[in-house]
């Protein structure tokens, strides 16, 4: 009976012992994400042939899941004018910037910038002066940061982006973000033997800086926009990284793609532009461009046998089909590479002159190639 009655107390107590235990909390409620962000992300001077698996595997990898653009090309081979187009979906010859700011150009006051579009709270990050705020590029931004001059790493500009979005309205509310990053724009600061080999270290740099921010962004569930402004000479003519003096393919044609959820993986071969930025940012579907307008940014005869006159006030016209192009040269006349429509050559030669820039001295007008101005 004893060992009966043993029994007992043991079984009671281990009843006792389950019942009166308490059940275990329940798992807390993950916390909701942050609100998605549009987002502007720009490289300056990246190569088309440099954005792959290899050179750019972060951008790359998000690329693979969203809509990437092969056939997309900038209007200018200059900082400012194609950040503007940019921002404001027109061409140089039309928002007013016909060179970079620290020249002197400016946006035209009457233009509409995508910051003021969208109606978000709105934050720029920028890596150099020539997409600083200088010229109007900080229009419709509720806070621009950037250098005062010269450039800065591309890691501030995120660092600073990403501490932007952690707190105030951006944590709690939809916004717009650009973030630009100047490597790499030269002089190159890789250890590579030569340009090219320096030119892709900063490619790959680049690269590595925005992983974060492309963490984030993914994470919020955002629409990411990325392009480059132009991209650059390396060994193809002898005029080596000057872009700016040059319509080469190497520097009209740029990478371009856009991310946002749900998105269904496609490679699109139309031709676009940059000016089909705003578009994208908006989740519109992109203009397709039968024929391509661009200019160079200035005149320097080693890129451009015959141009004149030299600097800002001389440079070359482009109309691009997919036969070839016009291209109108100062200073030599109007001819054609490939098998252009015969009708382009009047568009390559319809762009109006460029002016030099308001409120600059004689000498500085003449110092920018603008004879007899």
């Amino acid at each position: 009976m004893l060992w009966a009655l043993m029994l007992q107390i043991v079984i009671s107590s281990l009843l006792w012992a389950c019942t009166a235990a308490p059940a275990p909390a329940p798992a807390p409620d993950p916390a909701p994400a942050p609100p998605p962000v549009v987002a502007l992300i720009t490289i300056d001077t990246w190569r088309f042939d440099h954005f792959s698996a290899q050179d750019t595997p972060n951008l790359w990898a998000l690329a693979q899941q969203g809509q990437r653009y092969d056939n997309a090309w900038t209007p200018i081979g200059l900082t400012s004018p194609a950040h503007a187009t940019m921002l404001t979906g027109l061409m140089p010859w039309e928002h007013g910037m016909r060179a970079n700011n620290h020249h002197g150009y400016r946006l035209r006051s009457d233009v509409p910038v995508i910051a003021d579009t969208l109606g978000l709270v709105a934050g720029a990050f920028v890596s150099a002066y020539p997409a600083g705020p200088a010229g109007g590029l900080d229009r419709g931004f509720d806070i621009f940061d950037g250098p005062d001059s010269g450039e800065r790493p591309g890691r501030i500009a995120v660092n600073h982006a990403l501490a932007w979005l952690s707190k105030g309205e951006p944590a709690q509310h939809s916004a717009f973000l650009w973030v630009h990053l100047y490597e790499p724009h030269g002089p190159y600061k890789g250890k590579g033997a030569t340009d090219s080999e320096r030119y892709s270290e900063e490619v790959a740099l680049a690269d590595a800086t925005l992983a974060p921010l492309l963490a984030e962004l993914t994470r919020r569930g955002s629409r990411i926009v990325v392009a480059a402004d132009h991209g650059e000479v390396l060994t193809e003519e002898p005029c080596g990284r000057q872009h700016e003096r040059s319509i080469a393919p190497q520097v009209l044609h740029v990478p371009l793609f856009v991310w946002a959820p749900g998105m269904v993986p496609s490679v699109i071969t139309a031709r676009v532009g940059l000016s089909d930025v705003p578009a994208l940012l908006q989740g519109l579907a992109p203009a397709s461009h039968s024929v391509w307008l661009a200019e160079s940014g200035m005149c320097e005869p080693s890129c451009a046998p015959g141009c004149a006159p030299t600097g800002l006030a001389g440079r070359d016209a482009v109309a691009m089909d997919d036969g070839g192009r016009w291209i109108h040269r100062p200073g030599l006349g109007t001819f054609s590479e490939g098998k252009p429509d015969p009708a382009l050559r009047a568009l390559a030669e319809s762009l109006p002159p460029v002016p030099p820039p308001i409120g600059a001295s004689a000498a500085e007008t003449a110092a920018l190639g603008y004879v007899g101005e």
